[in-house]
C-alpha cells in the first residue's frame, strides 16, 4: 500500500491520531490502522510507519497459528497468576477452573473467544533501530494485549501500553518477565 493511499483514506483527530480502515489478509476483514504522529509540518506518515503498515498487509497465513499460540499462552498465564472468580473444585486446579469457567479448552478456543481491535503504529518509534506495530487484541480473558510485530515478524505478546524500546535488546522481553512471574 503506498502512503497516498492510506493518508486518503485517514481521519485524523484533535490528538494528533490517524485511523485508517484497511483489509488485512491474515484476518480476512478490515482492521482500523491507528497512527499515532506528531502534525509536523502536517498530518502524515513516516516512511518507516508505512513499512510498517506493509510488514502487518505481508504477514503469511500461517502467522495466525503463531497469534493462536500467544493468545492461549495469554490465556495461560492470566488465569494462572490472576482470580476472575471461579473456584476450583476439589478435583481441579485454579487454572482448569477458569478455564472451565471460561469455556476455553485450547488455542482454537482462544483465538474464536478474542478479538482483534486495531494495529497501531507510533511514529516516536521511529527512533528505533527496527520497525514496530502493535496488534492490539481483546483476549479470551478478557485482557486489552499487544501482539508485537518487530520488521514484519510476530515476536512476542504484552499488556497494553507495553515499553517496544525493550524488545530491540530482547525480542523475548515479556516472555522472561512472564516466566519470572511464574517462579
Amino acid at each position: 500500500m503506498t502512503k497516498n493511499e492510506i493518508l486518503n483514506k485517514t481521519t485524523w483527530d484533535d490528538y494528533e491520531i490517524g485511523t485508517c480502515f484497511i483489509y488485512v489478509p491474515l484476518f480476512e476483514k478490515e482492521i482500523p490502522f491507528v497512527f499515532f504522529q506528531n502534525h509536523e509540518p502536517t498530518p502524515s506518515i513516516t516512511d518507516k510507519m508505512l513499512a510498517c503498515v506493509n510488514d502487518i498487509l505481508e504477514l503469511e497465513k500461517s502467522a495466525i497459528e503463531t497469534i493462536k499460540e500467544m493468545l492461549w499462552e495469554e490465556c495461560i498465564f492470566s488465569f494462572t497468576v490472576g482470580d476472575y472468580g471461579y473456584e476450583p473444585n476439589d478435583d481441579e486446579t485454579h487454572l482448569e477452573a477458569h478455564l472451565k469457567g471460561f469455556e476455553i479448552s485450547n488455542k482454537e478456543d482462544a483465538y474464536a473467544k478474542s478479538v482483534v481491535k486495531e494495529i497501531q503504529i507510533n511514529e516516536k518509534h521511529d527512533e528505533l533501530s527496527s520497525r514496530y506495530a502493535e496488534i492490539m487484541i481483546d483476549s479470551a480473558s478478557d485482557n486489552l494485549i499487544a501482539i508485537i510485530v518487530k520488521n514484519g515478524k510476530l515476536i512476542d505478546f504484552d499488556d497494553d501500553g507495553t515499553y517496544l524500546p525493550s524488545f530491540e535488546i530482547d525480542e523475548q522481553y515479556a516472555r522472561r518477565n512472564r516466566e519470572e512471574t511464574l517462579k
